[in-house]
């Protein structure tokens, strides 16, 4: 019987526990661009130890976001912001 904190293997990816966060709409971007409030919530998750975080609703366009404060991937601007909470993490 697998446990809590047992590893997890998806294909090639190995994940050092079975703790995962879904993804939470957090309304929080500007122009889509992530905040120090996306920063600080997905790198206190991976110092806590969550083995699998799925981002919340980004949009590739505008007209593709569910509300105004959806992060975005439709411009440059975008890109670094999420770069350094994946780099964090």
């Amino acid at each position: 019987m697998a446990q809590l904190f047992d590893s997890l293997q998806l294909r090639d990816i190995v994940l050092s526990n079975r703790i995962a966060l879904p993804p939470m709409c957090q309304y929080s971007a500007q122009d889509g661009v992530a905040a120090d409030w996306h920063f600080v919530h997905y790198s206190s998750r991976a110092v806590g130890g969550a083995a699998l975080m799925i981002v919340e609703a980004t949009a590739v366009v505008p007209e593709g976001r569910i509300s105004p404060g959806d992060l975005g991937l439709w411009n440059d601007q975008q890109i670094e912001p999420l770069a350094r909470i994946t780099h964090f993490a």
